[in-house]
């Protein structure tokens, strides 16, 4: 397993999703306070969706990963449509995690696949009043391109921002439905 180091001096690993993770994801997603599970809802976490979203990582289709502190997940994020040109990146990060420099490294590693694999560029949403989001996003790279319509995890279309991450010069992604892929 990889690691990734948190400003306070801890350890953590990371690793592919796999068969078996889904109840662990599912926990995950019950631990995140209100305010985040707002900001971050890809999807629903019952059994057929989770069964979904590994399946799909297991094919190839999305690049899946969760950081571990010991046995716990803390961290869940993703490139979907990792086999196309531009995937979709999604972060979520437990609240007591938050401000360790954990979601910095985690676009590093996942802008690091994305151009490992010839990605032409890196695609995301973030909610309009996530600000801290939202500068880290630009902080590392990503460009705004406006507002879209998400449709969360939760069936809810929310108003979000729409940035891009060029891996490729002059390359800009083209409309799409901003949407779950399970």
């Amino acid at each position: 397993m990889d690691t990734f180091t948190l400003k306070n001096g801890k350890v953590v690993s990371y690793r592919k999703l796999q068969k078996g993770d889904e109840q662990a994801l599912a926990r995950f997603n019950d631990e995140l306070s209100e305010q985040s599970r707002n900001l971050f809802t890809p999807h629903r976490y019952d059994a057929d969706t989770l069964a979904k979203v590994v399946e799909r990582a297991e094919k190839g289709n999305d690049l899946v990963y969760v950081a571990l502190d010991g046995d716990r997940v803390i961290a869940y994020f993703f490139l979907w449509w990792y086999d196309s040109p531009f995937p979709v990146l999604g972060i979520g990060v437990l609240d007591e995690y938050h401000g360790q420099g954990l979601g910095r490294q985690i676009m590093e590693k996942l802008i690091e696949d994305a151009k490992a694999a010839n990605c032409d560029a890196i695609e995301l949403t973030t909610a309009l009043d996530n600000k801290p989001a939202y500068a880290l996003y630009e902080k590392v790279g990503f460009k705004c391109l406006g507002q879209v319509d998400n449709i969360a995890g939760d069936g809810r279309v929310i108003k979000e921002w729409h940035m891009y991450y060029p891996i490729k010069p002059n390359v800009v992604p083209p409309p799409r439905k901003h949407c779950s892929p399970v």
